[in-house]
């Protein structure tokens, strides 16, 4: 079992170009305003979605997709136990595919991308990975350790990297999935990530560096 963290010297990313990244989600309001800082640098992401969230936020997915964001599977239930087993597994990403598929009005096939819960790369994730691609990660800013509403930590961690790598992939989380869904608010200890996300456009931005089309970087990365 080893991480998903990948070297930056092995993805081939174009130097000053950054990939972001959002895990956990659908998150109701914390997306919402996610969405909207996005909308304003005018930059696309990957969103690596919850499927039993999805059925929460269906609206949302598809204002997601209708945005031009890429959706990647995040899994159904986010378990650490489907990890070890490729038909549980393979049935969790299924019902992830379904949720998204019905959300977006689109046949039920299963999406090209997906991220493995916690991160964590097992016998069963790299026997998926032979269907469909690994979302990687250059960089992890921790920043599911970070509650408060100043946590600048994260946004101070990824800009560093970016400027000492020239770019790379990186992660936040919108949502924190906590193991069990209800109707409420899943992520309130999420507020600060679209400020933290804006502070990290506006610095990179200024700094000359690029947020391409998640399809296009995607299809040139070879890990």
């Amino acid at each position: 079992m080893r991480f998903i963290l990948t070297d930056r010297d092995r993805i081939n990313l174009q130097p000053n170009q950054c990939l972001l990244t959002f895990d956990d989600g659908p998150a109701g309001g914390v997306t919402d305003e996610l969405l909207a800082v996005l909308r304003e640098f005018q930059v696309k992401a990957c969103f690596c979605v919850i499927g039993s969230l999805v059925l929460i936020h269906r609206e949302q997915v598809q204002e997601i997709a209708d945005e031009g964001h890429t959706l990647v599977n995040h899994t159904h239930h986010h378990r650490f136990a489907d990890l070890l087993s490729v038909d549980r597994l393979e049935k969790d990403l299924s019902l992830c595919d379904a949720a998204v598929a019905d959300a977006v009005g689109t046949s039920p096939v299963p999406l090209l991308w997906f991220r493995p819960p916690f991160g964590l790369i097992t016998d069963s994730v790299c026997a998926m990975a032979k269907t469909r691609r690994i979302l990687p990660i250059t960089h992890f800013a921790f920043d599911t350790l970070f509650r408060s509403d100043r946590a600048i930590g994260p946004a101070r961690s990824i800009v560093r990297d970016a400027k000492r790598h020239r770019g790379g992939i990186y992660v936040l989380h919108d949502g924190l999935f906590q193991g069990h869904v209800s109707g409420a608010e899943s992520s309130s200890n999420r507020v600060w990530i679209p400020k933290a996300v804006r502070r990290i456009l506006d610095e990179l931005s200024g700094c000359g560096f690029e947020f391409p089309e998640p399809a296009e970087v995607l299809r040139e990365i070879v890990i």
